[in-house]
Formats: structure tokens, C-alpha cells, sequence
């Protein structure tokens, strides 16, 4: 049994990974790697968060 993560900054991180991948698998100018006007904020928003949360860690 694994313990339930309480890092918000791994939740927030997760739920941006999760945005960004949803995302992603329904919009094909950001399956060829050119973030549309909607896909673009949110991709920022999953590397500001893995950027904080990989910070968190060192």
C-alpha cells in the first residue's frame, strides 16, 4: 500500500502534468510541438510548475 502524497507542490505539479498531457492528446498544433493560444498558458503553467517543484527538491 503506498502512502497518499501531501506535497502540495507535487500535487500542483501533478495537476499540471495532467492539464498539459489532456490537452495535448486533443489538440494536434501541440502534438507538432506549436503551443495553440490555449495550449500555450497552459504548458507554461506545467513547466512553472515542475520548475518550482524540482527547485523544492535540491
Amino acid at each position: 500500500m503506498t502512502m497518499p502524497v501531501s506535497d502540495p507542490q507535487f500535487i500542483a505539479y501533478m495537476a499540471a502534468f495532467r492539464a498539459a498531457t489532456e490537452h495535448t492528446a486533443a489538440c494536434e498544433p501541440c502534438q507538432d510541438g506549436q503551443p495553440c493560444p490555449v495550449g500555450d498558458p497552459i504548458h507554461r503553467a506545467f513547466l512553472t510548475a515542475k520548475a518550482a517543484w524540482e527547485g523544492e527538491q535540491k
